[in-house]
């Protein structure tokens, strides 16, 4: 595929190119040109890579030089190597007070990340607003971009890193040209970029083109005509990139949760989160509380039952004990199925029955506690409110998790939610919308005893199992401290396009409700016990000469569990069926127990969780 033609030479008057002189410049706030004095400033990515102001200048391109792609002038920055020369788009909007008029904006940028869109909002001096996104190419590539979104600027060769001048000689390292398209009756007062933090922006202009800029269907939603999109057939593109662009995981959508400030939290004992599930269908997951250890939320099954499930992450992933779990269970809710095949090794699932409704909103949450005892072990517990927002709250423990975490993972971190077509036959239910709004969501910070309101929500990603998803997130109408997420099949039009994967929302508003002092809240305050061992499963059994006949509940499915009377081990091969009971399981006895009152104990023999009664032999 050719250049794009949005990169024809540009039609109307001579001032039909707008840069507002210095606007960019002032936005600065990365440094991505360094000389050999200036080495170690260089931001162009997290190991402090940058470009070679010599290698800029031997080209023609050093301070202040014009950069002509396709009949467009970009100008290079006039600063010294080791000062900030382009605007990296982070979660807190960045401002350009770029004006004039025109038909697009295109920009001079590049990126050292294969994530490679960044937001767009244009602010019309009408006060009206474009929410749009860009894309730019990673600056190492040494092919034309395949779906022709992006055109050359120029390359260079070698890069600088923190230590070395020139390193890599043998690479070429480039910038790109793209661009998105404006309303060209309405004067441009300002733009907002936001992102990740991983394009950077050289320069930008206001220009007037023959053709609108394409549209980048690994960043967007919306697949262009001659862009590669697996539902369509006959596009040889789609077979080079399926393994790469296309991910084979299930339809699902993301969100992650950042304080004010744009930052991850890192300091959270408690993860609180609502959600509106708006449209469903069988095999959706709408997940809430997710977290580096695992997951929480409310599913759709194939057969349109609803549940609540939550489930931890073991340590070993690609080792699944047959019958041992990674992670000690210290509670289960009664009744609750609990599974201990997770996801990840020895992770351990529950699952109650949860009869939601669409366009009710809901609350659950997650809190940890650290394990004196273990520097690396958390006490992990996920709750659900089962009366809806707005009512009186009827908090259920669902299950209690004793897990190994890494060291680097202090309390709650990496808090994300998704939205999921969890089917997993190699088919897209195609045309099916799941959709579901997000959001008053907090973490309680024991350091400053409060809750800190979680008010940047950005949309991190897409994945499909070669399929191209239309999805979406958006600020929730009428609701400012929500938005909603959706994952479908259907094609959507491009003009609806309001996300890319670095989208970002500040969802700060008067309206959002801190959950207060709820009764779990108690559990992750300073000094607060930790969750012991508990004895909740209900037992009974009966004695008839030598055979002692014990029923029970609720176990792992399929757990192997331990019998032991008075203290001492009477059985080791009793087993809970496929939904964790015991239904009267025979055991042999090695003598006739003696007249009186008998303790009897039965514990899993992977999760850990047992229960007691007494029997009485006349």
């Amino acid at each position: 595929m050719g250049p794009p033609s949005a990169l024809a030479a540009p039609s109307g008057s001579p001032d039909s190119a707008h840069d507002s002189r210095g606007a960019v410049s002032r936005a600065f706030n990365n440094v991505g040109i360094t000389d050999a004095r200036t080495l170690g400033r260089g931001q162009l990515s997290s190991s402090g890579s940058s470009f070679s102001a010599s290698s800029l200048a031997d080209a023609g391109y050093g301070p202040g030089a014009q950069v002509t792609v396709g009949g467009l002038d970009f100008t290079m920055p006039r600063t010294r190597p080791g000062t900030p020369d382009n605007v990296a788009p982070s979660t807190v909007p960045t401002t350009i007070k770029l004006r004039g008029q025109g038909n697009a904006i295109a920009f001079l940028a590049t990126t050292t990340s294969n994530n490679r869109p960044f937001n767009v909002t244009v602010k019309y001096e009408d006060r009206t607003e474009l929410r749009t996104f860009a894309t730019t190419n990673t600056w190492s590539t040494q092919t034309p971009d395949e779906l022709g979104v992006v055109q050359d600027a120029f390359r260079v060769p070698g890069r600088n890193t923190p230590t070395t001048e020139n390193a890599d000689a043998d690479t070429l390292y480039g910038m790109f040209v793209s661009g998105i398209t404006i309303d060209p009756d309405r004067k441009v007062r300002e733009i907002q970029v936001s992102g990740n933090g991983q394009a950077h922006i050289f320069d930008a202009r206001i220009v007037t083109v023959a053709q609108p800029f394409g549209v980048d269907p690994r960043g967007g939603r919306t697949p262009q005509p001659d862009s590669c999109d697996p539902l369509v057939e006959g596009q040889g593109i789609c077979d080079a990139q399926e393994a790469g662009i296309f991910e084979k995981a299930d339809p699902s959508a993301h969100l992650q949760y950042r304080t004010s400030t744009g930052e991850l939290p890192r300091d959270a004992s408690a993860f609180y989160n609502e959600i509106t599930p708006l449209s469903s269908a069988p095999g959706t997951y709408f997940m809430t509380n997710g977290f580096a250890g695992g997951y929480f939320g409310i599913q759709e099954l194939e057969d349109s039952s609803k549940i609540a499930i939550f489930s931890i992450f073991g340590p070993a992933k690609g080792e699944v004990p047959d019958d041992r779990l990674a992670s000690q269970v210290l509670y289960a809710v009664p009744g609750g199925d609990l599974v201990i095949h997770g996801e990840y090794a020895g992770g351990p699932s529950i699952r109650i029955p949860f009869d939601w409704d669409l366009g009710t909103t809901y609350s659950t949450m997650i809190t940890e506690q650290g394990d004196d005892s273990d520097g690396n072990a958390r006490i992990v517990t996920a709750w659900i409110n089962k009366n809806p927002v707005g009512k009186t709250p009827d908090w259920t423990r669902l299950m209690t998790v004793r897990t190994e975490r890494p060291a680097a993972h202090e309390r709650l971190d990496g808090l994300y939610s998704f939205v999921e077509d969890f089917v997993r036959d190699d088919q897209f239910t195609a045309g099916r919308a799941r959709t579901a709004s997000y959001g008053n969501a907090f973490t309680f910070s024991p350091a400053k005893d409060r809750w800190v309101p979680l008010s940047k929500v950005s949309f991190t990603g897409q994945m499909s199992r070669l399929f191209t998803i239309q999805n979406d997130a958006f600020p929730t109408p009428n609701e400012p401290c929500k938005v909603t997420e959706t994952v479908t099949g259907s094609s959507i039009p491009l003009e609806q396009a309001r996300s890319n994967v670095n989208s970002i929302w500040d969802t700060s508003a008067r309206s959002c409700t801190s959950p207060g002092t709820i009764p779990p809240v108690e559990a992750v305050r300073k000094g607060a016990p930790l969750y012991g061992q508990e004895t909740f499963a209900s037992i009974s059994a009966e004695v008839h000469g030598r055979t002692l006949v014990v029923s029970g509940s609720p176990y792992a499915n399929d757990e192997p569990v331990s019998v032991s009377v008075d203290g001492a081990e009477v059985a080791t091969t009793a087993t809970a069926d496929a939904t964790g009971d015991l239904e009267r399981v025979r055991i042999e006895l090695p003598e006739v127990l003696s007249p009186g009152s008998h303790e009897l104990v039965v514990t899993g023999a992977s999760s850990g969780l047992s229960g007691s009664t007494t029997v009485t032999v006349p």
